[in-house]
């Protein structure tokens, strides 16, 4: 049976569908995301939705997916990666006809929560799948070409997004999706036999999954809602709820999360920091990038997104190469590596002005983006290996969930720092001497996070080592 529940490698034909399974459902969820983008105007329109509820059509899936990822990923050990990969797929593919169908903008908010029901599933189990149906020297190829999958649909949403909503509807970015996800589903009965659940037997921890929900809940909510009262509020309840979720843990004879691995295994706990401050210090710069060029540079927004688009098609073979890298030489070095190309891509930036060339700006983005695409795989391969096997569910949605609250934390510092500076007011030419007095803030704040990043690399992949010497 190539994947079953004696981990049995899978053959040659196995591993090709295997892949090809894993790296579709990691396409839809950033497909969707990001032709969403560039259709929330249209949406807006039709629904006469204000700011607020607009806003809501993309924080509604990221909020469900940081919220059931941890919990996912430890029931996929639990009952079966396979059984939760595809119950994700199902819900793409529902969740998608009911956005397609839906006759107002709750309606389909409703169906992007549930649509990050699904991505929960798929993200806390994707590695997963591959690593338990690969070896571990071809797992960073895999672990590489699943991640650039997911590059390719958000580069290509923009794209196809744009001209669904155009020259269709809107509603045809989620008929779109369907077919995708029946053929994902197809491919999985006809070619994806047997189930694996190392931890079969164990008891799921429901109150753990749901002080975790919870405090990812209230640190996604708190930290949009930075530097209201509210949004402090919020943080400051979210870290009470994780405390209290701590001291269940560590009585619980089937934690959802064993607490004291974080303190037994520093490889995985530095790797996991490492993904955690890197987003935080990097996801928003695109955002930056994009308002520097149009508001700036003046830039319209169809050649800022084409600059964007262009920039991420031209990295993703990257994404490929750093997985095979990371088989062949010690993944945190390859880690390392994509660290110093940020770095070296964010310090131009912290100079920024009004004088400064287009295509210097242009390089540094390059860099930025060159530096996440061969920081990702490797590091993913480095906390899969520093687990064992019946732990991958929860490896897997772990990693996620830093790169998640990464991505919200590196957008409450870009707030924060706007807020500072500029107040409520916004983006006006009266305001851009102080919008790149802003910016200039904001990029320093994330190159220093991007140094710490590299140290932590470091420091796991020493963990790494010293783990490995330690079993020989």
């Amino acid at each position: 049976m190539p994947y079953s529940s004696n981990v049995t490698m899978a053959s040659a034909s196995s591993k090709s569908y295997i892949l090809l399974i894993s790296a579709g459902g990691s396409f839809l969820a950033p497909f969707m995301v990001s032709a969403l983008i560039v259709a929330i105007p249209s949406i807006g329109i039709e629904f006469s939705m204000d700011a607020v509820a607009m806003s809501w059509l993309a924080t509604a899936f990221f909020l469900a997916a940081s919220m059931f990822l941890i919990p996912f990923g430890r029931a996929a050990d639990i009952f079966g990666v396979k059984r939760v990969f595809t119950a994700g797929i199902y819900i793409y593919f529902f969740s998608a006809l009911l956005a397609a169908l839906a006759p107002g903008q709750w309606a389909l908010i409703a169906a992007r929560f549930l649509t990050g029901i699904g991505a929960a599933m798929i993200f806390g189990t994707s590695f997963a799948l591959l690593s338990l149906s690969l070896s571990e020297k071809e797992r960073g190829k895999a672990l590489g070409i699943n991640i650039a999958a997911s590059w390719i649909g958000f580069s290509l949403g923009f794209l196809l997004g744009g001209l669904l909503t155009y020259y269709f509807s809107w509603r045809g970015i989620f008929l779109a999706v369907m077919p995708v996800a029946i053929l994902i589903i197809a491919l999985i009965r006809m070619m994806l036999p047997g189930e694996c659940a190392l931890s079969r037997g164990e008891r799921l921890d429901v109150p753990g999954a749901i002080m975790i929900s919870v405090f990812l809940f209230m640190i996604i909510f708190g930290l949009s809602e930075i530097p209201e009262a509210r949004g402090i509020a919020l943080l400051a309840f979210g870290f009470l709820i994780i405390l209290v979720f701590t001291t269940w843990e560590l009585r619980n004879d089937s934690p959802l999360i064993d607490v004291r691995l974080f303190l037994r295994n520093r490889c995985f706990a530095f790797s996991n920091g490492a993904i955690l401050i890197y987003f935080t210090a990097t996801f928003a710069t695109i955002f930056l990038v994009s308002l520097y060029l149009q508001y700036i540079k003046s830039f319209d927004s169809r050649s800022a997104g084409l600059v964007l688009l262009i920039s991420t098609l031209i990295t993703t073979p990257l994404v490929a190469y750093a997985g095979r890298m990371s088989d062949r030489h010690s993944p945190h070095a390859i880690a390392m590596v994509g660290i110093i190309l940020t770095a070296a891509g964010l310090l131009p930036m912290t100079f920024v002005s009004f004088s400064t060339p287009t295509a210097l700006a242009l390089t540094g983005l390059m860099f930025i983006m060159a530096g996440g695409a061969i920081f990702s795989p490797p590091m993913v391969k480095l906390i899969l290996g520093s687990i064992p096997r019946e732990m991958y569910g929860l490896g897997s949605s772990l990693a996620e969930t830093m790169r998640l609250i990464g991505n919200t934390v590196s957008m409450a510092i870009t707030t924060v720092g706007f807020t500072i500076y500029m107040g409520e007011s916004g983006i006006r030419p009266e305001n851009y001497p102080t919008f790149l007095e802003s910016m200039r803030l904001i990029v320093a704040i994330f190159l220093a996070l991007c140094i710490l990043t590299l140290g932590m690399a470091f420091f796991a992949g020493r963990a790494g080592r010293a783990k490995t010497q330690a079993k020989v």
